[in-house]
């Protein structure tokens, strides 16, 4: 559900958060119904702030329980230490503000109950989004890293089997405590969600990468000079296993080995790609190869 929009930046709101305000207000809970909100609001204030240090454009917030989910433009995908940055703002903001709330819970300007709720609330919100999950931030700062080495899709999918083994363990511990309070029902809510958000995430590791192969394109027009990688593959290898290694930043350049070790030619990342939708998803690099080296 769409709440507002403030310079061009859509926040959009989970129907359970709404449920849940509603609940805290009904059943006497208001003041930690917007304590709760706040600590929300401002973990994705932080993404919102550094996302605009590093230079990226936010599009939309969406609010969740315990936490939110973001979408950046620009050239977002193209530098993971910023992507990292960005997701590990957001816990960051969470754990300052128990550092201040701490500080300054001798002070009583609030009744005791309720500031010892607002340190724990943001002290589960940074320890929750801090799971090697996706969407959270953890899961996105950790796909961000093995990246590097793996490529984008390679990294989501093992992020998402990262995910799902969280969500396992957050089920089989609820179940070993015998469901006896608010707790459990929250740890398997959060597996359920970590599930279900997990596998969206996943199917939309693809678009992510040809969205990183026209934005790396985009800049090359730009600037005149990218960065380059080369590939060495086997002439059966298939194209759509090669796209999966290709990593954020640089352009790939993919020399096709014969099977005496001959050169058979060399293709870019857009060429594999062409040639995987015109040949389809079980294409060998010998195929591609072909298409543009005949």
């Amino acid at each position: 559900m769409k709440l507002a929009r403030i310079r061009g930046v859509d926040i959009l709101v989970s129907p359970v958060v709404i449920v849940l305000a509603a609940a805290a207000v009904s059943l006497g809970f208001f003041t930690r119904g917007l304590m709760l909100t706040a600590a929300v609001l401002l973990h994705e204030a932080a993404h919102w702030a550094a996302a605009g240090l590093v230079g990226y454009k936010l599009e939309e917030i969406r609010l969740f329980p315990l936490g939110g989910n973001i979408r950046i433009g620009g050239m977002f995908g193209l530098n993971p230490q910023r992507e990292i940055f960005i997701a590990l703002a957001g816990p960051a903001a969470n754990i300052l503000l128990v550092l201040l709330t701490w500080g300054f819970r001798s002070l009583d300007y609030a009744a005791q109950y309720d500031v010892d709720f607002f340190i724990a609330a943001n002290t589960v919100m940074f320890l929750f989004n801090l799971l090697p999950a996706l969407p959270l931030d953890g899961g996105r700062a950790l796909r961000s890293a093995l990246s590097y080495k793996w490529g984008i899709a390679s990294a989501a999918r093992l992020v998402w089997l990262s995910g799902r083994f969280v969500a396992g363990l957050l089920v089989l511990l609820a179940l070993y405590r015998r469901l006896e309070s608010s707790l459990e029902i929250s740890m398997i809510a959060a597996a359920v969600f970590l599930f279900f958000a997990g596998m969206a995430e996943r199917r939309m590791a693809a678009s992510l990468m040809i969205n990183q192969m026209d934005l790396k394109r985009s800049l090359l027009r730009e600037r005149g000079l990218l960065k380059s990688k080369t590939l060495a593959v086997a002439y059966n290898a298939q194209g759509k296993r090669v796209i999966d290694c290709f990593g954020p930043g640089y352009y790939h350049i993919v020399f096709v080995i014969g099977r005496d070790g001959e050169i058979l030619g060399r293709v870019g990342e857009h060429e594999i790609f062409s040639g995987i939708m015109q040949l389809g998803y079980s294409a060998s690099m010998e195929e591609i190869v072909k298409m543009y080296n005949s």
